[in-house]
């Protein structure tokens, strides 16, 4: 079960760490430390009863990982009903794991402490008012558990153009060879890259739902500011190759309605920029999401 959740210091280790760090800031730490030591930890006691499960012992976890992250107390979305130990050994089998977003706004002055923000570049676009508001860069993070694509990157080179180990590479293969997609005449057939922002809205995203037993409306491209924060968060390879990943927002750029991609080692989670949505490039790829958003 534990493979099936990642990036999470254990119960333990997440107390001494959250404790110390108190101790080192002063603040509140009598309170803190009294129920420390009586062994009545606050965020338990909030919840009302000792998680007894896997899923609740992470589901805590994550509460007390993202309230150290942001100095704040984070209190956690009950878990969604689908997120039984079956269901999540069948998504890790795609190198899809749970994540928990807080609904918190990653402004460009706010103090984040250990975190890589984007570059000035997206700030100036998430201003940007002249399309759709549902389309609209934001800088704000939707509150709710998600199903993030953990699959580990690659750098673009003539030899390699396949994310590694790639659960998605057959699906994208079977599109491909039915022509339902395309790309490049040296794009091997199972990669992630070449396929235009349209075509993952309109083909792959309802075959990676349908596979992974979730609705086609769950399921997207990751927004540019999710791709940062679970980057800074819970996936510590984002940002680490040369080769970039399209995103849900939009922007205008000299008139015409463009669409995000990011993500390059040049500047990693802080990488931003746009192209039309019909540009196949051989050096971007996609990672969907699946929302649980209540």
């Amino acid at each position: 079960m534990e493979n099936n959740l990642v990036g999470l210091p254990s119960d333990k280790l997440g107390l001494v760490l959250d404790f110390v760090g108190k101790l080192r800031n002063q603040l509140g730490f009598e309170e803190e430390a009294k129920l420390f030591l009586n062994k009545q930890y606050p965020l338990l006691v909030e919840v009302g009863k000792p998680a007894k499960t896997e899923l609740e012992k992470f589901a805590l976890k994550t509460a007390r990982m993202l309230s150290k992250r942001f100095s704040k107390r984070i209190i956690v979305d009950p878990l969604p009903p689908e997120f039984t130990e079956e269901r999540l050994a069948f998504w890790a089998t795609f190198n899809f794991h749970p994540v928990f977003l807080p609904g918190e706004d990653i402004y460009a002055s706010r103090p984040l402490k250990n975190w890589t923000k984007p570059d000035e570049f997206f700030y100036e676009m998430a201003s940007n008012t002249e399309i759709n508001e549902e389309l609209l860069v934001s800088t704000s993070l939707w509150r709710g558990w998600y199903l993030a694509d953990f699959t580990l990157g690659t750098d673009c080179t003539d030899e390699s153009r396949v994310f590694l180990e790639d659960p998605l590479s057959p699906i994208i293969t079977d599109l491909r060879e039915k022509k339902l997609i395309g790309k490049y005449s040296d794009t091997p057939l199972g990669s992630r890259f070449a396929i235009t922002p349209n075509e993952w809205r309109d083909c792959v995203l309802a075959h990676v739902a349908s596979k992974l037993g979730v609705t086609r409306a769950q399921t997207r491209l990751e927004r540019a500011i999710e791709f940062n924060a679970i980057g800074n968060l819970y996936d510590n390879n984002r940002g680490k190759f040369n080769s970039s990943e399209w995103f849900e927002d939009y922007v205008v750029c000299w008139e015409d309605i463009n669409r995000l991609y990011g993500g390059c080692r040049r500047g990693g989670l802080a990488d931003f920029s746009n192209k039309a949505d019909s540009c196949r490039c051989d050096y971007v790829a996609g990672r969907p999401l699946v929302s649980f958003v209540l």
